[in-house]
């Protein structure tokens, strides 16, 4: 609207001074031709300033006003076509237009806001692309992972069943495999359902005050049966005897108790773990190190996708496989407390590094970019395994 007004003034004025330019010098050699003594009705109608001269020049001025004004909306008129054109690109579903208005005002503006539209229907478009192969992903690997454990389970009562012969002892043992792959199975299903409802943000949190460093003791000394089972000790650090967060204690049990198993079941090599806990004035940093495995390099970005496991045969020397939810749910409940939670692998150890606000904002995210995210979903496109 401001550049329309604005050409309708350019017009005027460059009209305006035309006109004045011509009349006044038209009159002044008309009057000078009378005066001379050309008497003929031509000159005497401009000398004298009659209708039809009048007529004249409010026709000239409205010619001149109207070429003016085209020639000044011609930019304007290119740029309304290329917006017209790229609107019907985009309507027809080509979403790779790009709409290039140099200047300043409303169709640059409009171009702009097309721009941004565009790339925000993109981001959505890949959004939902990401959300059903996701949802495809869980369905398959779902499953997959219910039909391991049941087969064994059917295929082993089955023995049961059709061997009457079998000794106590060969009985007693088909018995206590299926029961187990039961109880794999039945852990699968609580980790799905739980992640699912994390996920979903079907889980509410209850934030409370809570005691982070008595709650990872607590937690390390329920644990202590599973680390003697599996040859390890653990050694627990703080640089402080207390510290109190806001949080919700039951999910952070959850959290801890996942990366504490997870420790123990992939760090038997390494004979001990190491749990840290660091509390700054506004963040408390808890790292749980062992020394196991090293983790390739390529699969850390993916350690907390849901499913994933390691490429690494970890099933004959550890027993039976994890169900690649533990991770994720960590990462869920993390993010769900506005934290940060990332690893790193090497020949030092493998560690897992949990970052939390000690005062919890409803509302906001969390304290650190999470652009480490957008730059590995590339990555994420080859899903493996980790329990």
């Amino acid at each position: 609207m401001l550049q329309l007004i604005a050409n309708i003034a350019v017009a005027a004025v460059i009209t305006s001074v035309v006109e004045v330019f011509l009349i006044t010098n038209i009159t002044a050699i008309t009057s000078f031709l009378y005066q001379t003594g050309n008497n003929s009705s031509a000159v005497q109608r401009f000398a004298f300033g009659s209708t039809i001269s009048v007529l004249l020049f409010v026709l000239l001025g409205i010619i001149l006003f109207s070429f003016i004004f085209l020639m000044t909306q011609r930019k304007t008129a290119r740029d309304i076509e290329t917006i017209a054109s790229a609107v019907q690109q985009i309507s027809e579903g080509d979403l790779s237009t790009k709409l290039d208005v140099v200047g300043e005002g409303e169709l640059t503006e409009i171009a702009e806001n097309i721009n941004r539209m565009e790339k925000d229907i993109q981001e959505l478009i890949e959004k939902e692309r990401n959300s059903e192969q996701s949802k495809t992903d869980l369905i398959t690997n779902v499953a997959h992972d219910l039909r391991t454990p049941l087969t064994s389970i059917i295929g082993y009562l089955d023995l049961l069943r059709k061997n009457r012969n079998l000794s106590p002892e060969m009985q007693q043992k088909y018995l206590d495999i299926a029961y187990n792959k039961s109880e794999r199975l039945q852990k699968l299903i609580e980790e799905l359902f739980g992640f699912t409802k994390l996920s979903y943000g079907k889980v509410n949190l209850n934030i409370a005050k809570v005691d982070i460093v008595k709650l990872l003791a607590q937690l390390l000394e329920e644990s202590y049966p599973n680390f003697v089972n599996n040859g390890l000790s653990y050694d627990y650090v703080s640089n402080t005897k207390s510290q109190i967060i806001d949080a919700d204690g039951d999910l952070l049990a959850r959290l801890f108790d996942n990366l504490i198993n997870n420790a123990i079941k992939y760090g038997k090599e390494g004979k001990r773990v190491k749990v840290n806990l660091r509390a700054d004035k506004e963040i408390v940093t808890i790292k749980i190190v062992n020394y196991g495995y090293v983790i390739p390099e390529k699969e850390l970005p993916l350690i907390f996708d849901r499913f994933y496991r390691t490429d690494h045969s970890r099933t004959t020397q550890n027993g039976p496989g994890g169900t690649g939810l533990g991770l994720a749910i960590v990462k869920n409940i993390t993010d769900m407390h506005h934290g940060v939670v990332s690893v790193s692998s090497d020949l030092s150890g493998t560690v897992f590094s949990v970052k939390l606000k000690i005062h919890f904002e409803e509302g906001i995210e969390n304290f650190e970019s999470r652009n480490i995210e957008s730059r590995n979903e590339e990555q994420r496109k080859h899903p493996g395994r980790r329990g």
